[in-house]
């Protein structure tokens, strides 16, 4: 791998745990605050609630991402077939032109 690369791989993961890590943590302090464990299966709960809501919030990243990538994609496939439409458009006239002179 070049520098390029890699570079942007770990400004992909910072920009992630920049995104994911903060509610996160405000998530699992509101959850301990709440439900104050006093035992062993009480902080499990609350780890598992951090787990849960972590994954949550990574789908929902995740979620919007793909769909503007998919927008994005629809753009350029929109400008692309009307690119498509131009030509043959242009490609049936050439033809109407040459079938009239043959006539």
């Amino acid at each position: 791998m070049d520098f390029k690369s890699i570079t942007i791989r770990q400004i992909r993961i910072w920009a992630w745990a920049a995104v994911v890590l903060p509610i996160s943590a405000l998530a699992g302090l509101f959850f301990i605050w709440r439900f104050s464990p006093e035992t062993f299966l009480g902080y499990a709960f609350v780890k598992g609630e951090i787990i849960m809501f972590t994954i949550a919030v990574v789908w929902w990243w995740w979620a919007m991402y793909t769909i503007r990538n998919l927008i994005h994609q629809w753009d350029e496939t929109r400008d692309r077939v009307k690119e498509v439409s131009i030509d043959i458009k242009e490609i049936r006239s050439v033809i109407l032109e040459t079938l009239s002179k043959d006539k």
